[in-house]
């Protein structure tokens, strides 16, 4: 799959990243939907032997941190890029608030770029690997590429971007329907869809910590010292409008399938209606997996799915032996993309 896009951006930064100086990060600046905006490109210095890499992006409430993802890719013969995307983590700005989004589409230009850039970098062959919202945004960037229309759109711009060939995408947890079972997933949605319509501009800010937050953060007893101004335990405010435009792209999601191999990893059980640490450590304390693969199978030709017990929903934050099993079944999904 080849992309194309056209639009106007800056690069205003390069510099070692504060993950090491085993890892680059560049900046971009280009104009947003209110104003200008930035994204954050990071990629780890040692060149594999190929020149194929993994491009990641993270989800919602969430940005880059996960350094040793870095070296368990370049282990299969991949290099490492991820984003943060425009409002998330390294490309939070004061004049604007974290996570604002207008529309879903604002981050197809982050892809444009880090695609383009990663072409810069001698990378021909790429594979996506998005969690959550990530895997929801990837999905439907995806589809608009393949789309006559979006081949078509900003004709008049001057400048060209272009990218390697993306031949496979890699699904951590996505975010491809709402948190509810499958039996009541099509009344569930219809309500909130249209309460996001009577109040969309309605927001909610939880100040509480989230328990799925005190499973991962060191805070509280959980693995992961990661920065907490840009992934707060309480999370950034919920937006009706944001919500809205999941619940859009959810649906555009169904109206065209993706021939692309795709790699679908989830935990073996949902546990978002815990109300205890221990009860929510047991799976993905977001969404609801049956749901999930439900909608996975419907949205993807060429889909091969991994359950993993144990696995939280950002399977890469599970404890060590589901954690072990993801990345397991990356590199064997990996290895027979190879054959294709």
């Amino acid at each position: 799959m080849k992309i194309d896009f056209s639009f106007q951006w800056q690069q205003f930064s390069d510099a070692d990243d504060f993950l090491g100086e085993t890892f680059r990060t560049r900046g971009f600046r280009f104009s947003g939907p209110k104003t200008d905006v930035v994204c954050h490109l990071i990629n780890h210095k040692p060149k594999p032997s190929t020149s194929k890499a993994i491009l990641y992006l993270h989800g919602y409430t969430d940005y880059f941190f996960q350094a040793d993802l870095a070296k368990d890719m370049q282990s299969n013969g991949y290099g490492f890029y991820a984003l943060d995307l425009q409002g998330y983590g390294r490309s939070i700005r004061s004049y604007s608030p974290p996570n604002d989004c207008e529309s879903l589409d604002q981050y197809f230009n982050d892809l444009a770029i880090a695609l383009d850039i990663m072409q810069q970098d001698g990378i021909e062959d790429v594979v996506i690997l998005a969690h959550s919202t990530g895997g929801l945004i990837a999905s439907r960037f995806l589809q608009e590429c393949t789309s006559k229309s979006n081949r078509q759109r900003d004709k008049s711009n001057t400048q060209t971007h272009k990218s390697p060939k993306i031949i496979g995408l890699i699904l951590n947890s996505p975010f491809l329907c709402l948190p509810f079972p499958p039996h009541k997933i099509k009344q569930m949605t219809g309500l909130i869809s249209l309460l996001t319509r009577l109040f969309p501009f309605y927001k909610k800010q939880t100040y509480e910590d989230k328990l799925y937050a005190k499973t991962l953060h060191k805070k509280f007893g959980g693995e992961w010292d990661y920065r907490l101004d840009f992934k707060p335990s309480g999370g950034f405010y919920l937006s009706f409008k944001w919500l809205q435009e999941i619940i859009r792209n959810q649906d555009q999601l169904t109206k065209h399938a993706i021939n692309l191999p795709t790699l679908l990893c989830h935990s073996q059980k949902s546990t978002y209606n815990a109300t205890t640490v221990a009860e929510m450590s047991q799976g993905d304390g977001a969404l609801d997996v049956d749901s999930m693969t439900l909608a996975a199978k419907s949205i993807y030709q060429n889909l091969t799915t991994h359950a993993i017990p144990h696995g939280f929903h950002d399977l890469y934050l599970s404890p060590l032996k589901a954690r072990q099993d993801y990345l397991s079944a990356i590199s064997n999904w990996l290895n027979a993309l190879k054959q294709v």
